[in-house]
This record gives C-alpha cells, sequence and structure tokens, in this order.
C-alpha cells in the first residue's frame, strides 16, 4: 500500500500520466484532462504524504492522508497542503487507487 502511495507521488511529481493510470487505473478521460492540464501548467512539483489513518476491510481500504504540494511555476514557488481520502482495492496485481477526494 505504502508503495501506492509513493508512486501516486511520484506520477505527480514526474507529471506523468501513465504511472498515475497504473495505480489509479479507473481514472475517466474528464480525470486525465485535468490532470494533464494541471500538469502543463506548472514547471515541478513536490508532493509530500503523510499517512493519518489506514482502515484496511478485506480486499478494500480507506487511507486518509495529509498532503502538501510544493509548486513551481513561473519562477514562484507556492505550498498547498490539504487532506485527501483515498480508497483503495486489492487487484489481481496489488492495491489499486479507486476513488480520491
Amino acid at each position: 500500500m505504502r508503495g501506492v502511495l509513493r508512486t501516486y507521488e511520484r506520477s505527480i511529481e514526474t507529471k506523468n500520466v501513465d504511472l498515475f493510470r497504473s495505480v489509479r487505473p479507473g481514472l475517466s478521460a474528464a480525470e486525465e484532462n485535468r490532470l494533464r492540464t494541471s500538469f502543463s501548467q506548472i514547471d515541478s512539483q513536490q508532493v509530500d504524504i503523510v499517512v493519518e489513518e489506514l482502515r484496511i476491510e478485506g480486499r478494500s481500504a480507506t487511507v486518509r492522508i495529509s498532503r502538501r504540494d510544493t509548486i513551481m511555476s513561473g519562477g514562484r514557488r507556492q505550498t498547498n497542503s490539504s487532506r485527501q481520502t483515498l480508497r483503495m482495492e486489492k487487484a489481481a496485481g496489488g492495491w489499486i487507487i479507486t476513488d480520491i477526494r
């Protein structure tokens, strides 16, 4: 599960939609377009995730995280803090993210 979170972070930091899709395979076309637009509007982004709560129930899990993003855009540095809830399911190849709120 931590590997999924590290891949999630890395996909955002490297602006790699395919890597993002590897942990969130159910990404809709609209979500992918928003992601691509977001990636194109910034120069770089660093993501730091801290797991606040983890609940595993069989083949599903809920992970509450606090997320700190440091974004460079147009020579400016901006830091945003947020909380997200990730829903995950155990698939054949391991855990995947099914929903991000």
